[in-house]
């Protein structure tokens, strides 16, 4: 769940998530793989449709389907013509590891699409199971009459109104191409900032706003896109389903911008929250007003603690603006407040998505006793708990490849790691136990699966303070894309703690 809000909330620039779709017209070319937007392609649009088609073929009553990836496994089938879903897929493979399945990536990437180009908050939750294999069929496809259209959406859970504004929803980003589409969108829509012929939803189709409908209503603009107008009457299937109710809905859309926010958000929440039986979905992110951030826990042999990372603040409706600094106090292990504070700082500058708001960043590093020891940190009236009982140590360990000579599409290479943990015990074992979750291909999909078949066994080393040390010199060949995504859980098979999910790349200097 913390990897999930890091992306939906922290990571913004080069690296981050939402720099495929920043600004919202730029399109993310996994062939080069660049940026482009010139093609009159639109990853933020593309991220919308994989969700939808990831969803809609899920039987609810069966408890099969939903959210869940089996897209990935999907793509020759004619329901899901077109480039949208493997080009999304490229972009979140980079993304997934231990905690991140491609599942939750999909259902983040449909709603910082609509949160990040104008559109409403997307309350998400994490916890969602990949598919192995593939799925049902049955997505809605332009020749689809009316009444296959909603029986689809109807195994999904959805009704007929729910079916017209979830369709109107989607529309109002992106278009149709003639290059996928020719019997639907003319070659007279190629030029050359288009070359791939886009046709519209809508004029604005780089925002999340209620453009598509108003423009269906009123006969404007594109009048609801190549889906209504298309002079194919076979591949006229939002027509049909908009008037299916006598334009009911869509009026009643057209109507409210606040209507079609509010709507739309209902919607794209239940959309990313069907999944199939079994899944527990976890509570919804909260922004919250302060949370911390990219923690790193560190011990020197003398047995002096560091703990460093940021805090976030986010100017949610309701909060005050961010102060020009923040108070971080070290909770010890008998969860006393210690005297050992810093006080840490920001520059004013919005650093992450803003889907919340503006939110800034307050970097800290505090020292501490070993012997006095941390069980969590206190900042204003929040406390959050933290565990020291077994962690990775980061200041001593590495890897072989520096940052300087890490490129994400190079080749695959052997690489040296040398892993320190560190054990709070006064009876420690002769060694602990790593297993490596490391992504790799699979497949049918261009989604990755994790392995978690290669364990190694840390050695007792020394002592630091109240800790024992261990360390294990680990060879393994890997790209360094996978590198981004794998991990090491260590664990004291005796039940003396486990340190979760240390992030292997973390050690690139």
């Amino acid at each position: 769940m913390i990897e999930l809000e890091r992306l939906y909330l922290d990571d913004a620039g080069p690296a981050g998530f939402k720099f495929a779709i920043t600004p919202c017209t730029q399109y993310i070319d996994p062939t080069g793989p660049r940026f482009d937007q010139t093609l009159g392609r639109q990853s933020a649009a593309q991220w919308i449709r994989a969700a939808f088609h990831d969803m809609v073929t899920a039987d609810v009553a069966a408890g099969t389907g939903g959210i869940d990836a089996s897209i990935g496994f999907e793509t020759h089938r004619p329901e899901n013509f077109g480039v949208a879903f493997n080009d999304s897929l490229f972009w979140f493979s980079f993304f997934t590891n231990d905690k991140l399945s491609m599942a939750d990536l999909i259902a983040l990437g449909a709603a910082m699409s609509v949160g990040a180009c104008g559109g409403p908050q997307i309350p998400l939750r994490g916890g969602r199971i990949d598919a192995t294999g593939p799925g049902a069929s049955g997505v809605p496809e332009p020749e689809s009459d009316v009444k296959t259209t909603l029986t689809h959406f109807s195994g999904a859970g959805f009704n007929q109104k729910d079916a017209i504004a979830l369709t109107a929803c989607g529309h109002t980003m992106g278009g149709v191409h003639h290059d996928e589409f020719p019997q639907i969108v003319p070659e007279s829509a190629v030029g050359v900032n288009n070359t791939v012929g886009r046709s519209g939803w809508d004029d604005t189709v780089a925002n999340f706003d209620n453009s598509v409908v108003q423009q269906y209503i009123h006969g404007t603009g594109n009048k609801g896109g190549p889906l209504v107008t298309t002079t194919n009457k076979t591949v006229q299937s939002d027509l049909r389903l908009y008037s299916s109710d006598g334009n009911a809905t869509v009026q009643k859309l057209a109507q409210s911008t606040d209507q079609f926010r509010s709507t739309c958000a209902t919607l794209f929440t239940r959309m990313i929250d069907t999944v199939p039986k079994g899944v527990k979905l976890t509570p919804p992110i909260d922004p919250g007003s302060v949370k911390y951030s990219n923690l790193s826990l560190n011990v020197d042999w003398s047995g002096k603690m560091t703990l460093s990372g940021f805090l976030r603040y986010i100017e949610t409706g309701g909060y005050a603006s961010a102060p020009s600094s923040l108070t971080i106090t070290v909770v010890d292990r008998m969860r006393r407040l210690s005297r050992t504070s810093v006080e840490a700082t920001t520059d004013n500058t919005d650093r992450s998505n803003g889907i919340y708001g503006p939110t800034f960043h307050y970097p800290f590093t505090i020292s501490f006793e070993g012997s006095s020891g941390l069980s969590g940190i206190e900042v204003g009236d929040q406390r959050f708990p933290l565990q020291d009982s077994l962690f990775v140590v980061p200041a001593l360990s590495s890897v072989s490849l520096g940052r300087a000579a890490f490129q994400l599409f190079g080749p695959a290479q052997e690489l040296t790691f040398n892993i320190t943990a560190a054990l709070r015990s006064s009876n420690p074992p002769r060694a602990l136990k790593g297993t490596i979750a490391l992504p790799v291909p699979q497949p049918g999909s261009i989604s990755p699966k994790m392995d978690f078949s290669t364990t190694v066994q840390l050695d007792l080393i020394g002592a630091a303070g109240p800790f024992a040390l261990y360390s294990v010199v680990h060879r393994q060949t890997m790209t360094p894309k996978q590198l981004v995504g794998t991990s090491i859980d260590v664990v004291d098979e005796r039940g003396g703690g486990t340190a979760m999910f240390f992030k292997l790349s973390s050690l690139l200097r």
